[in-house]
C-alpha cells in the first residue's frame, strides 16, 4: 500500500518516508522511488505535510508541520470491543484523519468519534500479465517415473521467467523438491475436477506401455507433456493434443506457452472388449452413464455412533472430504453429530471399512430437489393468495 502511494505521489511531492523497522528489502525498494530515512529519537523533523500510515509502535516525536494527517487502514470498532484499541492506539492530537474505505471510516468515527475523509487506497498502473501455466502428474514418484525430469522442467522455466505450479498428486513418500512451485498433494480418487483445470498432464518416464493417465486427461480434453517412449507417441501427437519430449529434456520449453486444444476423445475400449468376448446385444453408453450418474449421488444423512477418529481407517479422511462432510471434520468426529455424505461412503462407514467397525448410522435419505419439485402439486401453486404472490415478487 505505501509502496503504491509513492509510486504515485512522488510525481507530484517531494517525498520522504520515516520509518522505525521494517523488511529490508522492502526498505530497498521503496528507496528506488523516494527518500527513506531511519528514525532517531530526540531529532526534529520538519515538513510541509505530516502523514502517519500506522498507529502500531513508536509515536514519532520532534516533527513540524503544516499539515498534520493520520490514515487508518483498521476497523477500530472491532479492536474496541476486543480491548486491544488502547494497546495499539496513542493519540498525536492529529485532527486530519483519512479512512481508507467508508466502513473503515464508520468504524473508526463509532470508536473515536471522529470523522474521518474516506479515500480508497491508491492502486498500481494495471500490468501487462503472463499466462501461469499449471500441470499436474498422477504417478508415483520414482526414478523410472521421471521425477528428475520435472525438477528439470521446473528449472527450464524458470530460467524462461515463465510462473507455473506442477500439482503431484501420488502415494509415494519421502521426496522433496527446492522449487516451491512443485507441490505434493494425497492420492485420491476424484481427481477429474484437477486433471480438467490444468494446462497439461505430466507424464515423464522412462518407458510406458498404454499410459492409463495420458487417456484419462485426453478424455478430459487434457494435452500431455510425454517423454518419447513407448505408448506415450501412440496417443500424443506433438503440438495436436500435447508435446513429446526427449528423454533428455533438451527442447524448446517457451513452446508449452503455445497450449494445444484438444478434440473429444474416445478410445472405444468397451465396444473393443464386447466384440471380441461375443456380446450381441445393443450398447448404450449415455444410458449407462446416466444411470450411474444417478447411482453416485444419492445422497443421505448419517449419524455418528461413537467418537472416532480418522486414523483410525484407511483413508477416512479423504472419504469424508470426498463426501463433503464439513461439520466437525477436523481429523475427529464425536458421538451424535450428523453429516451428509454420498450412499456408497455412508456403507462404508457402517461396517464396510478396514477394521469392520461401525461408526456411523444412517437416518434419512435426502431427495434430490428436482424429485421434491415434483411432487408438489400444481393445483396448491395456483390456490395461493394473489395478495401472497405480490409480496413474493416484491421481496
Amino acid at each position: 500500500m505505501a509502496y503504491n502511494w509513492c509510486w504515485w505521489l512522488r510525481n507530484f511531492f517531494d517525498i520522504t518516508v520515516l520509518y522505525c523497522t521494517g523488511d529490508a528489502e522492502r526498505i530497498r525498494k521503496m528507496a528506488k522511488l523516494v527518500n527513506m530515512e531511519k528514525y532517531e529519537e530526540g531529532k526534529e523533523y520538519e515538513c510541509d505535510i505530516f502523514i502517519r500510515n500506522s498507529v502500531w509502535g513508536v509515536i514519532p516525536k520532534g516533527i513540524k508541520a503544516k499539515r498534520m494527517i493520520e490514515m487508518r487502514h483498521a476497523n477500530y470498532k472491532w479492536l474496541l470491543d476486543k480491548g486491544l484499541l488502547w494497546q495499539q492506539y496513542k493519540d498525536m492530537g492529529i485532527e486530519e484523519i483519512v479512512g481508507c474505505g467508508e466502513y473503515v471510516s464508520k468504524m473508526s468515527h463509532e470508536a473515536l468519534g471522529d470523522n474521518p475523509t474516506t479515500i480508497k487506497n491508491i492502486l498500481l498502473p494495471k500490468k501487462e500479465t503472463h499466462k501461469v501455466l499449471h500441470f499436474i502428474s498422477c504417478t508415483r514418484i520414482d526414478q523410472y517415473k521421471g521425477w528428475d525430469r520435472i525438477q528439470i522442467l521446473a528449472e527450464k522455466l524458470r530460467r524462461e521467467k515463465i510462473k507455473f505450479v506442477i500439482d503431484i498428486f501420488t502415494n509415494s513418500r519421502g521426496y522433496k523438491s527446492n522449487y516451491e512451485e512443485i507441490r505434493f498433494w494425497e492420492h485420491r480418487d476424484d481427481i477429474w475436477d484437477y486433471i480438467a483445470d490444468a494446462d497439461y498432464t505430466l507424464l515423464l518416464s522412462d518407458s510406458e506401455g498404454s499410459p492409463y493417465t495420458v487417456q484419462e486427461s485426453l478424455l478430459y480434453k487434457t494435452p500431455c507433456v510425454v517423454t518419447d517412449v513407448g505408448g506415450c507417441t501412440e496417443l500424443i501427437k506433438d503440438g495436436v493434443n500435447g508435446y513429446v519430449v526427449p528423454l533428455d529434456m533438451n527442447f524448446d520449453v517457451r513452446k508449452l506457452l503455445n497450449i494445444p486444444k484438444c478434440e473429444e476423445y474416445d478410445n472405444h475400449a468397451l465396444e473393443d472388449w464386447l466384440k471380441y468376448l461375443g456380446y450381441k446385444g445393443k450398447i448404450n453408453k449415455k444410458e449407462i452413464i446416466e444411470k450411474f450418474e444417478e447411482e453416485e449421488n444419492i445422497m443421505v444423512r448419517v449419524k455418528v455412533i461413537k467418537d472416532f477418529s480418522f486414523g483410525a481407517f484407511d483413508s477416512i479422511e479423504s472419504t469424508l472430504v470426498r463426501a463433503n462432510a464439513k461439520e466437525n471434520v477436523r481429523g475427529k468426529l464425536y458421538a451424535n453429530d450428523t453429516f451428509e455424505c454420498e450412499e456408497d461412503t455412508a456403507r462404508y462407514l457402517t461396517g464396510n471399512n478396514p477394521i469392520k467397525e461401525v461408526v456411523v448410522e444412517i437416518v434419512e435419505n435426502i431427495k434430490p430437489k428436482e424429485e421434491v419439485n415434483k411432487e408438489t402439486p400444481k393445483e396448491e401453486k395456483k390456490e395461493l393468495p394473489k395478495q401472497e404472490n405480490r409480496k413474493k415478487n416484491k421481496r
